[in-house]
């Protein structure tokens, strides 16, 4: 069955504007020629079918972000199942892993950069209670229990930033790739090398330094 004129149009849309923010930016986004591009000859297309730029913006992340939860999920799903919530690089892996494979093999492509971009610009798509982020936001619960070697008033930073720095180093690596470049060591060492350094920044005790810090702030109770 051929696909509805409606459901292409959004489609051809979504890929659009995900490539262009990809290229040059989300403060560069033009409605106009995201449309133009995507082949629609009504300038208004985006507005009638997203409602706007922050509507499309939501909908390239969904549209991308969807499958990504659905393997997390049975990911944890089994996790679960195996009694192991409390094992911090299984947890790891589970968050990582459907991320890094997402974007390092599917190249050449555009969403390790859009997903940067995004937590630069509009960091609230990626912390909103959004269907596609319930995995991860379960997931992130039982890592900051599986913690003990971080302060509690730490964890949910420590947890920021350890997924923000993954972001970055994919889109970095996909920026690399896109422009010709040698990426680096082949996509399955780099997701396995990725989801080991997310889980060395998670693990990793206070040093002296950063104790003595939590002791003036008073936080290290």
């Amino acid at each position: 069955m051929a696909e509805p004129r409606g459901d292409r149009a959004r489609r051809a849309l979504i890929d659009t504007a995900e490539r262009l923010i990809a290229e040059r930016g989300l403060t560069a986004l033009s409605l106009r020629e995201v449309a133009a591009a995507a082949g629609q000859r009504n300038h208004s297309a985006v507005q009638y079918h997203f409602g706007g730029r922050a509507g499309l913006v939501e909908a390239v992340f969904d549209a991308r972000m969807t499958p990504i939860d659905a393997r997390r999920r049975d990911m944890l799903t089994a996790l679960e199942a195996a009694g192991r919530t409390d094992d911090l690089a299984a947890l790891c892996d589970v968050v990582v892993r459907p991320l890094a494979e997402a974007v390092v093999g599917d190249q050449p492509g555009w969403y390790g950069r859009f997903l940067a971009e995004v937590a630069r610009s509009e960091p609230g798509l990626l912390t909103v209670d959004r269907p596609v982020m319930a995995t991860l936001h379960r997931a992130g619960v039982l890592m900051a229990a599986a913690m003990p070697a971080v302060p509690p008033g730490l964890r949910s930073e420590r947890l920021y930033l350890a997924l923000r720095s993954a972001v970055s180093l994919l889109g970095d690596r996909e920026r690399v790739a896109a422009a010709g470049g040698d990426p680096g060591t082949p996509a399955p060492v780099f997701t396995a090398h990725l989801v080991d350094l997310v889980h060395a920044m998670v693990a990793a005790p206070p040093s002296p330094g950063l104790a003595a810090a939590l002791r003036d702030a008073g936080l290290d109770g």
